[in-house]
């Protein structure tokens, strides 16, 4: 193209010196345009519909700016993910990028690059016109890193001045001295584009080019399977005939000197093949299960999921390995019917082949009965054995030491019973079907033997068939036996990759003030940065209308026609006696249930119109101390996974504040390794009072609009207990308590 040639060559001679052509970046209200140029032009399928437009309050941080992309994406169809890279490691990440949109800083307004593909060393960057221009990745780092490195160049050209390096020098000591200075400096800024997790599956295998690739290696197979069979015809000829032409066996030998890269081929495939539809797989299982409500999570218990995390790793062996070995075998099957039909037996061989081919899926069924019974034996011996290790202290501390292992030796009995049905069915199908059609395919060679029908050549082309058959149906049977443990381990994962598609309804368009962060509210009503005392009433944050909610598989809701409206800066106790809602209501507000019905509004917006996930951004919940959970990582991890992670510098520091404020600095100062200290259940344990102030910071620092603490006091002493609540009070904009009367 003519003008991504001029385009390239112009990045070329100006990407020394760090600078673009204004062709090959998007102004910042264009920004929507670029999305949907890069969707489209990526085969991410972007809905038809309007590109959202930024106004100027988006871009007046990058944490509003990271947010306007995000749901800019998410209203188009796709998902913008976050990407930061190292310094020194710039060039290959952006080599890896695309599509992406890449945040080029330094200018005297916000300006972006789109990178649409890889060429090479080169990227092939989607211009303001809609071209596309081919440009060496240096220019693009290059016109990235400029204002991170400007930062240190003056230091650095005095340094090179003192130390006297010669001009034709100079330019390789500079870059090496940047790269020097800069090499551990996180660059941020970068959101590759990709299919939401919750998009059809089929999109995700497609945009993968996975069937391309099958179609590819299914094509392989075949091609190798008909060379091996010229092969057998080539050589067998020559000697039936009685005639060893050495013309047919240097014919013979290029031929299996060809099969050996199809082989490779067909290796390289389906290793491309199998990893990357188990990445798709994973990444759909993984957000199935975030996707997934309290109730199911609460009602399977840490035994069952742990039971399908084992058969979700079953099926990406067995139906990856089944699935290419079945259709393998069947091709074969099909070659060696039609070999046997040329042999001496002809049709008899034929139809002894069918039939033996039906008895092996009757086999197969029957394995798969029996599979499904060993299964749900071994699932529920998983799920008793994390239920006992769990409860582990409760039972020394309640339960009678002759109680401790009832129930064991039935259950390993029965198991035991269930395996060794499992065990003949595999040797009926891995050893008894092979070896038995060969038996089966020799005896068939009798009629025409007593016969005297057929000719040497044509028994030793049945009998090259009954070897063919042999492997087709050694085949044929471990991929049926592995796609029948596919299809039951299936049944234990469905739930999770159908949670996925939950979150994939087309979302609303962006709200006027998608991305901004409103001013942080002090109590009574005034802003953080404006002067004390009680301003003017202002407009709800928070509006509940007849709301109404019913846990599943009760008869009675939970929560019924509530009603409440909580303005900016407000300070709100709710009280009541157990079981009568309050967490239900703040699992409502806080947006981690739906109501079943009544209208609730956050700043005159709803749920639908705002999405799940900015809701939840703006108000931010510590649930019930039961409800919670500190996970195997850092403390630091622990505090601010809901706001930034990696944590920038400023978040490491309030984080620290935060946790001096609420009195966990004496626990700081005894853990060895204070933020960086790795907690949780393998690692430094913590106190009932120090989780709960865990939990109360990890809501302060998501930095929302409203903070809703559900029975986060309880377990703190008097002193503790007024320290945590000055904190809470002087750090949340508007906040939410619930506690018992």
């Amino acid at each position: 193209m003519t003008t991504g040639a001029r385009h390239g060559s112009e990045a070329r001679r100006d990407g020394a010196q760090g600078a673009l052509p204004d062709a090959l970046e998007w102004p910042a209200e264009r920004l929507g345009d670029a999305l949907e140029g890069l969707a489209l032009g990526s085969g991410l399928d972007p809905r038809a519909i309007a590109a959202p437009v930024p106004t100027v309050g988006h871009f007046r941080s990058a944490d509003a700016l990271a947010s306007w992309i995000e749901q800019a994406a998410a209203y188009l169809g796709v998902e913008a993910e976050p990407v930061s890279a190292r310094y020194d490691e710039i060039d290959a990440a952006l080599l890896g990028l695309a599509p992406a949109l890449v945040w080029m800083r330094g200018g005297d307004a916000p300006r972006f690059v789109a990178i649409a593909g890889r060429e090479g060393r080169d990227l092939a960057v989607l211009c303001a016109d809609r071209s596309t221009a081919r440009v060496p990745v240096a220019a693009i780092a290059g016109r990235l890193c400029r204002p991170l490195e400007a930062q240190v160049l003056p230091e650095i050209e005095r340094l090179l001045d003192r130390a006297g390096v010669r001009p034709r020098r100079r330019a390789g000591a500079r870059r090496a001295l940047l790269r020097e200075h800069l090499a551990p400096v996180v660059i941020d800024g970068l959101w590759r584009l990709r299919l939401p997790p919750g998009a059809p599956f089929r999109r995700h295998v497609e945009a993968a080019r996975i069937p391309r690739r099958a179609l590819g290696l299914v094509a392989a197979h075949v091609s190798a399977y008909a060379l091996f069979l010229l092969v057998w015809a080539t050589v067998g000829r020559s000697i039936l005939d009685d005639h060893l032409d050495e013309g047919w066996l240097y014919a013979g030998a290029l031929l299996l000197a060809t099969v050996v890269p199809l082989r490779q081929l067909m290796a390289w495939l389906s290793g491309v093949v199998a990893i990357d539809l188990s990445a798709l797989l994973k990444q759909r299982l993984l957000a199935g299960a975030l996707a997934l409500e309290p109730e199911e999570v609460r009602g399977d218990g840490a035994g069952r999921f742990l039971g399908r995390v084992i058969e979700s790793e079953a099926i990406e062996a067995l139906a990856l390995g089944g699935g290419v070995a079945s259709v393998a075998a069947a091709l074969e099957l099909v070659a060696a019917a039609f070999v046997l039909a040329q042999g001496a037996a002809g049709a008899l061989h034929a139809a002894l082949l069918a039939a033996w081919a039906i008895l092996v899926g009757a086999l197969c069924a029957r394995f798969y009965r029996r599979r499904e019974l060993w299964t749900a034996a071994r699932l529920a011996m998983t799920h008793d054995l994390i239920e006992r290790l769990v409860g582990h202290r409760t039972r020394l501390a309640q339960e009678r030491r002759g109680r401790w292992h009832r129930g064991e030796d039935e259950a390993l009995s029965q198991y035991l019973l269930r395996s060794r049905d499992i065990d003949r069915s595999q040797i009926e199908l891995a050893a008894l079907m092979p070896r038995g059609w060969l038996i089966t395919g020799i005896a068939g060679l009798v009629p025409p033997f007593l016969s005297g029908a057929g000719t040497p050549a044509r028994y030793a082309v049945a009998l090259g068939g009954i070897l063919l058959a042999s492997r087709a149906l050694q085949g044929l049977s471990g991929g049926l036996s592995s796609l029948a443990s596919a299809a039951i381990a299936w049944r234990q994962v469905s739930t999770l990759f159908q949670a996925a598609a939950r979150g994939g309804a087309p979302p609303p368009p962006l709200p006027p003030d998608a991305g901004r962060t409103p001013p942080a509210v002090a109590p009574g009503g005034a802003t953080s940065g404006g002067a004390a005392g009680r301003a003017a009433p202002r407009a709800p944050v928070l509006e509940a209308h007849e709301l109404s909610f019913r846990h599943r598989g009760r008869a009675r809701p939970t929560v019924t026609d509530v009603s409440l409206r909580i303005g900016a800066g407000e300070r709100i106790l709710l009280q009541g006696p157990s079981g009568g809602g309050k967490s239900t209501l703040s699992a409502l507000l806080s947006g981690l249930r739906a109501p079943a019905s009544g209208l609730l509004l956050l700043n005159g917006l709803d749920r639908h119109m705002l999405g799940a996930a900015a809701w939840r951004r703006r108000v931010a919940a510590a649930p019930q101390f039961h409800e919670n959970h500190v996970l195997a990582g850092t403390f630091a991890y622990n505090l601010l996974m809901a706001r930034r992670w990696p944590p920038r510098p400023g978040d490491l520091e309030e984080a620290e504040a935060v946790c001096h404020e609420l009195g966990l600095g004496e626990l700081l100062g005894r853990m060895p390794g204070g933020l960086d200290q790795v907690v949780g259940e393998t690692g430094w344990q913590l106190s009932h009072g120090e989780r709960s102030r865990l939990y109360i910071a990890r809501a302060l620092l998501q930095d929302a609009e409203v903070v809703v603490l559900d029975e986060s006091f309880a377990a703190l002493d008097p002193e503790t207990l007024e320290l945590a609540l000055r904190c809470v009070l002087r750090r949340a904009r508007t906040l939410v308590v619930i506690a018992h009367p």
